[in-house]
């Protein structure tokens, strides 16, 4: 939208003589004459005119933007009018100049003799509207300094010289006009007030038909038996709050000083936004059209919802989707509130009050896929917009029905299943960690409420608030000190967007934003990209990606909360080409887009301005995203986590694990997420065994998981409810990094080179399963065009009993099998897309071992009952949806054959183009003590220190290769360490504390790495 398209357009229609016209058909010149031009004395340039058997041409070179939209519109008018079917043509020089219509300035005279009508009043004032048509040789020509001096320049062309479908014009012509900046917007002021006018008469009589009909209601709800009653002896909101204080104190969690303003609008917007809203919707746009179109819908039945109906297909029951709930009526509803405080015009914001009432009054929802509090809380979070933005317009009787309304409806199940909001009322119940309590119902629905009730009702406020920022607020920040957020990709969505609607009412309504570095958040999610339009997986979801698109909101509220240009470019990247749509989630409503239409900030021209090529998110997390460019699909790209607390729910079982991108997903999460509960989502989608990670197969937890036990990470059975109980379950604990470090090629942040991290997972897993596991791993980009990255892992395991199986998993994420070679110890796996294909290639360096492929597809289309690709114990683990497929062919296991207690993998992978049957030059390091490795094309070589601790004395190793190779030496305690090569020194280099890794170059040879003393 903002990309400047420069185009010179010139438009080619056949021009004619009278001349000419005499050798013409009779019809001709009957048509001229009825538009009084006939006669070989009067000298006329006949355009087009349905009679002319001639083809008519549109031309344009390179130009401005204006002329080409001004050449577009001539052609869409003619075509409107049925005066001529024109086709573009590109070359200004394929027809002779004498049958040219010209838009913008070339070398024809016309367009010359035009150009210097507009230049000499450009000179005069620029910033006005400027247009010349002038006729010369036979071409016309149309000059203008602006797109509206071009639309003025056609309606003078369109609406003096066509008539009775034929474009004529006396030959001398010769026409130019400036309209003044002011006269251009006086001439709108003008039209504007006419139109608002006619639209205020019409609003006027509508609303006296409808202030009749809101009395009516206000009498109807005051001895309504149903979900509403206004409670006249006494505020029922007291009452129950006064309960709830003296059986839970509110120093449970405490108030908080943070109080809204005394003025409305006081929820999202306050009266020094409205001009930036205003002025957005001025735009004309999809989002603005739409909020338009929604603005004068009538609801039907008064916005009385009908009867709950089972919402199944094709006369279906479906117990789990049987309700009223109708999102498009609050769309509605929303756009009413929004417009009335905007603009004033009480008819829209009286609607907004009847038709909320009447929602109210009417909704029943006996199930929606078991958690309706989603929909419950939209209607909540709608009519706290509703109180706020009207709220001059409520009376108190009003004001009481909408407060008992929510209540009730809402909060208290006064239904027929008695469904109400999870979280109790007072809201209570659940975590502020995961799962539904940390979705919108406090974060967003009750916390709106009671910032548009304040001062009416504070017990709302005092509770609601007081919980939101002594309880979920200290998690928020504790987990956002790693620039990240948890519960996964899938359900930031859900999730995270919550976090941005609490700082967004707390922001406008108190002035303070409770959280801190949630600028980041979003930034880290969009860090996962691994194309223009999908990411890395995280958490629940399928092995396909990410679809980058859900975060559009998250950018917008990022951008509108943070002055961020970047994310607001993102945000109009993503959003570009979304259909719309209605729901909780709220990015598909014109009025969040207004709402968070900025008037200070433009897009950044680049949406990736900030963002770093390598990604680190540390503690509790502890996790690298390294690519080696944005924007591009032909980049390497690689996930390295460990993780080091989890919050269960919806994150999976998967520390120490990788991801591997190249042009297409090559080794990616797998299994599918389509019910919560389904045994497919808990024990293999969640579970170790559809990740790159360690299985350690305990034969005595084999019953377990429901006989689905596959070996890997423990399964945790609840969920953290507090940050002090996150904090203090150890079984929270997953993992801890031992080190992390990353470097660019000559510091130069456009060029990254490496990224290393390492951690101790022990704790993923069971106490009766594993001692010790540790996980190393290592990408570099190498500069080889045909060998772009290479990733080294080595793992190092002591299992609880010798016979427990060691297994390293790599997740095949083509549909095609693999290439297995147990000799050479490598794996072969190959994807395609239909726009790009590549290779990922594993050579394992570990003894006794084997490699096993477990999975498989029938042919023919997938059948999860007739394939292999989610086997755990030999059986099939099928998806609850068995049209759900993560489009994988499986996975490889390598598996340690020996009964040890203790087995180490070496493992390394590089990525190429698909069909590249010449395989790298790999090899593993000889002559070890304390070091093992592995080295890639003779100038690549990663060391790995052998002690589980950070190594403190001797280490040396042989190597082979080049002169002049990359060395990457981890596991080394802090301070400096001085390499030798067969006995020459190299040179003295540092290990740091977070890293304990050496980098350097170095010929190949005896290596000895000695630390200095």
């Amino acid at each position: 939208m903002r990309n400047k398209i420069k185009l010179l357009v010139l438009l080619l229609v056949l021009t004619l003589s009278l001349g000419v016209l005499t050798s013409c058909t009779a019809g001709i010149e009957d048509l001229l004459a009825q538009i009084g031009i006939g006669g070989s004395k009067v000298e006329t340039v006949v355009l087009v005119s349905p009679a002319m058997k001639f083809e008519h041409v549109v031309l344009y070179d390179d130009g401005d933007e204006a002329a080409h939209a001004a050449a577009n519109a001539f052609k869409a008018e003619m075509a409107e009018r049925n005066l001529a079917s024109i086709n573009f043509v590109y070359g200004a020089s394929v027809l002779s100049d004498e049958k040219e219509i010209i838009f913008g300035e070339t070398d024809r005279a016309a367009s010359k003799k035009a150009a210097e009508y507009v230049n000499s009043k450009n000179a005069k004032d620029p910033q006005d509207f400027h247009w010349a048509i002038a006729y010369e040789d036979g071409a016309l020509a149309i000059v203008a300094n602006s797109e509206m001096g071009y639309e003025l320049a056609l309606k003078e062309l369109f609406g003096n010289y066509v008539s009775n479908r034929v474009f004529s014009f006396k030959s001398d012509i010769a026409l130019s006009d400036t309209l003044t900046l002011a006269q251009h917007e006086a001439n709108i002021a003008e039209q504007e007030r006419i139109e608002a006018e006619k639209k205020a008469e019409a609003n006027r009589k509508l609303l006296k038909e409808l202030l009749p009909l809101l009395d009516d209601q206000r009498e109807e709800l005051a001895s309504f038996e149903g979900r509403i009653n206004p409670y006249k002896e006494s505020d029922p909101v007291i009452k129950l709050f006064a309960t709830y204080t003296e059986n839970v104190p509110l120093t449970k969690w405490g108030k908080t000083e943070l109080t809204p303003s005394d003025e409305h609008p006081r929820l999202l917007v306050n009266k020094d936004m409205i001009p930036a809203i205003k002025a957005y919707l001025k735009e004309d746009n999809a989002f603005t059209q739409r909020f338009f179109e929604k603005l004068d819908v009538i609801l039907e039945n008064e916005g009385i919802l009908p009867p709950a109906e089972n919402k199944g297909t094709n006369a279906t029951v479906n117990l789990d989707n049987v309700h009223n709930y109708n999102d498009a009526h609050l769309e509605v509803i929303q756009t009413k509130a929004l417009y009335y405080l905007l603009y004033g015009d009480e008819l829209y914001g009286y609607q907004a009050i009847y038709y909320m009432k009447n929602y109210l009054k009417s909704l029943e929802i006996e199930q929606i896929a078991s958690d309706q509090c989603r929909q419950y809380g939209y209607v909540m979070y709608t009519a706290a917009l509703v109180y706020d933005w009207c709220y001059d317009l409520l009376t108190d009787v009003d004001k009481t029905q909408f407060i008992a309304g929510v209540e009730n409806c809402l909060c208290n199940g006064v239904n027929k299943k008695e469904k109400k909001m999870e979280v109790g009322f007072p809201p209570t119940g659940q975590g502020s960690v995961s799962g539904h309590g940390s979705e919108y119902q406090i974060l967003r629905d009750y916390l709106a409420f009671a910032t548009a009730i304040y001062g009416d009702n504070s017990s709302w406020w005092d509770c609601v608030a007081g919980r939101v920022y002594n309880d979920y607020v200290p998690v928020r920040n504790h987990y956002f000190q790693s620039g990240i957020t948890h519960q996964g990709t899938g359900y930031s969505t859900a999730r995270h967007i919550c976090d941005f609607y609490t700082a967004w009412i707390f922001k406008v309504a108190t002035g303070t934003d409770p959280f801190v570095g949630m600028e980041h958040t979003v930034r880290s999610l969009l860090g996962y990209e691994y194309s223009p339009t999908m990411g890395f997986n995280d958490g629940d979801g399928t092995g396909d990606g990410k679809a980058l698109s859900s975060y559009t909101a998250m950018a917008y509220m990022t951008a509108y909360l943070y002055a961020d240009p970047a994310m607001l470019a993102q945000a109009e990247h993503l959003i570009a080409g979304k259909s719309f749509g209605s729901g909780y989630s709220g990015i598909s409503n014109p009025v969040f887009v207004a709402l968070t239409a900025m008037a200070d900030i433009e897009p950044a021209e680049d949406r990736y301005e900030g963002m770093d090529l390598i990604q680190y998110n540390g503690a509790p997390l502890g996790q690298y995203v390294i690519r080696q460019a944005w924007n591009s699909e032909n980049s390497a790209a690689v996930m390295m986590r460990i993780k080091e607390r989890t919050t269960a729910n919806h994150e999976h079982r998967d520390s120490g694990t990788f991801e591997i991108y190249y042009k297409v997903p090559l080794s990616t999460d797998g299994g599918c997420y389509n019910n919560y509960g389904h045994e497919h989502t808990q024990y293999f989608h969640q579970a170790t065994i559809s990740h790159n990670g360690l299985i350690i197969y305990n034969p005595n937890l084999a019953s377990s998981d429901k006989g689905w036990y596959s070996g890997g990470q423990q399964r945790l059975s609840g969920e953290a409810q507090t940050l002090e109980g996150w904090l203090n379950n150890p079984i929270m604990d997953t993992g801890k990094v031992t080190g992390y470090q990353h470097g660019y090629i000559d510091g130069d942040p456009t060029k990254p080179l490496y990224a290393y991290i390492a951690g101790d997972i022990s704790a993923a897993y069971t106490t009766e399963t594993a001692k010790y596991v540790g996980r190393r791993m290592l990408t570099v980009f190498t500069g080889d065009e045909e060998y772009p990255m290479a990733f080294f892992v080595y793992d190092d395991i002591t299992s609880t009993n010798r016979n427990y199986e060691k297994r390293f998993l790599l997740q095949i994420s083509s549909k095609s099998a693999p290439i297995i070679d147990q000799k050479e110890q490598t794996v072969i796996t190959d994807n395609s897309t239909d726009n790009a294909s590549a290779r990922l290639v594993l050579k394992c360096f570990s003894d006794d071992v084997v490699l096993n492929g477990v999975g498989g597809r029938n042919k023919g289309g997938f059948d999860a009952s007739k394939s292999s690709n989610y086997l755990i114990q030999g059986k099939q683990l099928i998806p609850q949806s068995t049209s759900a497929d993560d489009g994988h062919w499986g996975r490889v296991e390598i598996v340690y054959e020996k009964s040890n207690t203790t087995a180490t993998f070496m493992n390394l992978i590089y990525v190429t183009d698909k069909g590249n049957d010449d395989m790298a030059h790999m090899r593993d390091t000889s002559s070890n003590n304390g070091l093992t490795g592995a080295i890639f094309e003779k100038k690549i070589v990663a060391l790995f220190a052998t002690s589980r601790s950070r190594a403190t004395t001797v280490l040396s190793c042989s190597t082979t290769g080049g002169d002049d190779m990359d060395y990457y030496v981890s596991g080394l305690a802090e301070g400096s360490w001085k390499v030798e090569v067969d006995g020459k020194t190299i040179g003295t280099f540092d290990a740091t504390a977070e890293g304990g890794l050496l980098v350097f170059k170095a010929p190949a040879g005896d290596v000895t790495i000695s630390p200095v003393k």
